[in-house]
């Protein structure tokens, strides 16, 4: 049997938000600055599920969408910045 995973901006909350069957599972927040860099201070997954790549899912979805959008980024987290870095080809041109 599958899982359900689903990934969602929630911007009245300042997150993408990541959910297992429903469930939250993942997070990656972030602030907007006045000058357009979106700040991603902080991720977190649950500890139930853990290391399941699911946090890395969601931040890419975050990036992905900063990749979309033309905005720059400035990875606070440090799970965030290794992610980036992992994939210097796809996210570096982001980092403001």
């Amino acid at each position: 049997m599958s899982e359900s995973i689903e990934i969602v901006d929630a911007p009245e909350r300042g997150r993408f938000e990541l959910r297992v069957d429903g469930v939250l599972a993942s997070v990656a927040d972030y602030m907007d600055a006045a000058d357009g860099r979106r700040i991603f201070p902080h991720t977190q997954t649950a500890p139930e599920h853990g290391g399941r790549g699911l946090g890395t899912q969601v931040v890419r979805a975050a990036l992905d969408e900063a990749v979309a959008s033309g905005r720059s980024i400035v990875p606070a987290c440090p799970f965030v910045l290794a992610i980036v870095a992992k994939d210097e080809d796809a996210y570096g041109a982001l980092v403001a």
